[in-house]
């Protein structure tokens, strides 16, 4: 079943572009080349940043650039506040989750100096979706939790609302439903009173997901016909194909299988008016099914080999992503594909060893309570000092006491606000500090990442454009030229890819260890696609999830990887290749392992590819090992101080 989350970045790109963009981006341009004040200069380069964000995130980010150095000049804070605000929200369109992190946390700074709590708000619920996007809940469940908080506190209730159903959402990734439906019960109440069909839309359709999920299916029906009767009033289409596939599978469940097939041509009518998106195409599920019951095995393949593609290794889409591969194995198999049925086997076993575990739910439910225990001690602690004020000002009914008083508290006053103003000045010139030298560095990075794109990857794009062309233009009759030139083609397009990889480890102060999980992963698959004589195994230690390393650490670390597949592939005769990772204290240990013919490490000399791999683990202090005897198989060893 498919999980629709569309409540995320609340404020971010909620500006109208009912407008064209361009016309405003020419009109600030224009104004820019009339050479206005510093103040009116920072001011139009802000502007620049946002209206960019949805036609050029490049452009975006090179305006948000000059932005920050104006802004930093004039020493005006508010305004570099704002900017860094932006640029989290074009990073977070850019799916540069690291990046974005790190801008809105600059922002919250400086609106915590300046005391601006509806800004330092509305930038927690930004940095909620981050946390999200990132698997970090229970980050994630704070900043929701503090943003919705202030947001009643101030009567903001439409922004409560939104955030509310956030953590809604939130929930039903941790499959909490009787907490989701908790959260989501404050959103639907707010929609309801004000008539907000678009966001009641989404809402019934998630409160239906959540008793379904409960095996309420009455109730489930009522809220999914609730939100087929708005979704056909507001024309949301993409929340009328899900509810129909949802009610599809009720009837399929209650053996209705004929109104379960009307249903599902009813959606998969809709889906052909529309564009396809990651979202509408996965969909499509449904669709598979009937094909399958209609014994149309091949349709139905062609249609999940599509939908494999189109899905992220994002854990929201796990759920979906185990499904596509379910039907895959029941297709292949009817088609007598074992190979396929055995691939995409151990493709589901790949994937549920990721699914978070049962026990951060329990982490998360502990966290929440003590928030909420904090929160009331908070309360009580406020109360008890009103009760000390009162006091206070009882005591101080005597008229010589009263003066004395009032004399001593003014004075006392007037150095505390002097002293926080010091503070408060301090600590902005530290902040201004550091965003320059993060600044300055992150200029220098993307610079050299644009140069290495635009120049070098241009070049590389060129010579296997002419490659191609003299191959097929010239009508080559020389077999051997014609297989140099391929592999002239073939060699540049390796540099491609090596390109990007250097351009992704220079983009990135650090890397998640997750992101480089994912990378090797990547790599294993296609090596896998590449070598279907070769099974791979690739185990990552849990406790390396959180773990950051730098630039240079989890590239030479990546290298090294690559390498040691390759060789293994290349010169092994394996049939099995395992790579682990685990975490022992503060180490990383790395092992690459195949079970090929081996050979007597002292009889031969270490190729440039040890060599390299050598020198890069020395690079990060890191330790290389080589172990192999004939007939026994080779394991290389990388060891490194996380």
């Amino acid at each position: 079943m498919k999980k629709i989350h569309l409540f995320l970045l609340i404020f971010c790109f909620t500006v109208s572009y009912s407008q064209n963009a361009q016309e405003i981006i020419n009109k600030l341009k224009k104004d820019l080349s009339s050479n206005p004040d510093d103040k009116k200069t920072a001011s139009i380069y802000s502007d620049l940043t946002w209206y960019y964000a949805n036609i050029s995130v490049d452009s975006s980010l090179f305006y948000g650039s000059k932005a920050i150095k104006e802004a930093e000049r004039l020493k005006d804070s508010t305004l570099l506040a704002q900017i860094y605000s932006d640029l989290g929200a074009v990073y977070f369109r850019k799916t540069d989750f690291e990046a974005s992190k790190n801008s809105y946390l600059i922002a919250y700074k400086i609106r915590k100096i300046r005391n601006d709590k509806t800004g330092m708000a509305k930038i927690a619920a930004n940095l909620a979706n981050v946390y999200n996007k990132q698997n970090q809940k229970e980050l994630a469940l704070k900043s929701y939790l503090e943003s919705v908080e202030y947001f009643e506190k101030t009567n903001n209730f439409e922004a409560a609302a939104l955030t509310n159903a956030n953590i809604s959402s939130l929930f039903m990734d941790l499959k909490n439903y009787q907490k989701a439906s908790k959260y989501l019960n404050k959103a639907i109440q707010y929609q309801e009173e004000n008539n907000k069909l678009d966001g009641l839309s989404t809402s019934y359709l998630t409160k239906g997901n959540i008793f379904l999920r409960l095996s309420d299916t009455l109730n489930a029906l009522k809220y999914y016909k609730k939100c087929l009767k708005i979704s056909r009033e507001i024309g949301n289409k993409i929340s009328e194909v899900a509810v129909l596939n949802n009610i599809s599978k009720i009837k399929n469940d209650q053996n209705k299988g004929n109104e379960s097939k009307i249903l599902n041509q009813q959606s998969a009518q809709i889906l052909s008016k529309i564009n396809k998106s990651k979202d509408d195409t996965s969909l499509s599920l449904n669709v598979v099914s009937s094909l399958i019951t209609d014994h149309k095995f091949l349709e139905a393949k062609k249609i999940l080999l599509k939908l494999k593609k189109e899905y992220s290794n994002e854990p929201a889409y796990f759920e979906d992503l185990i499904q596509t591969y379910n039907y895959l194995i029941q297709t292949s198999s009817q088609l007598n594909q074992k190979d396929s049925v055995s691939f995409y086997s151990n493709a589901i076993m790949r994937l549920q060893d990721k699914i978070i575990e049962q026990t951060v739910r329990k982490q998360t439910n502990e966290f929440e309570t003590k928030y909420q225990t904090v929160k009331k001690e908070k309360l009580i602690a406020q109360q008890k000092e009103e009760v000390k004020y009162k006091n206070i000002l009882l005591l101080g009914l005597t008229i010589i006491v009263f003066f004395i008083a009032l004399f001593g508290f003014l004075i006392f006053r007037q150095q505390k606000l002097k002293n926080k103003q010091q503070k408060q000045e301090f600590e902005l010139k530290s902040a201004i500090t550091q965003i320059e030298k993060q600044n300055e560095l992150q200029q220098q990075r993307l610079s050299i990442s644009k140069d290495l794109h635009d120049n070098i990857g241009a070049q590389l794009t060129f010579i296997i454009s002419s490659v191609e062309t003299a191959k097929y233009v010239a009508d080559i009759k020389n077999t051997t030229l014609e297989s140099k030139l391929s592999n002239i083609s073939n060699f540049t397009k390796d540099t491609i890819v090596e390109l990007r990889d250097t351009i992704w480890a220079m983009n990135s102060e650090t890397i998640n260890f997750e992101d480089l999980r994912l990378r090797i992963l990547n790599f294993i698959e296609k090596a896998t696609t590449a070598t279907t004589d070769i099974s791979f195994n690739f185990m990552v230690d849990n406790a390396l999830k959180n773990t950051h390393l730098s630039s240079v650490q989890g590239m030479n670390v990546y290298r090294c990887i690559q390498e040691a597949i390759n060789n293994a592939i290349k010169y092994s005769e394996a049939n099995n290749i395992l790579v682990e990772v685990i975490l022992d204290k503060n180490e990383i240990k790395i092992i690459i392992k195949d079970n090929g013919k081996g050979f007597d490490v002292e009889t031969i000399s270490n190729g440039n590819g040890l060599q390299n791999m050598q020198k890069r683990m020395e690079e990060i202090g890191g330790t290389f090992q080589i172990v192999s005897e004939p007939t026994k198989g080779t394991q290389i060893k990388l060891n490194f101080k996380s």
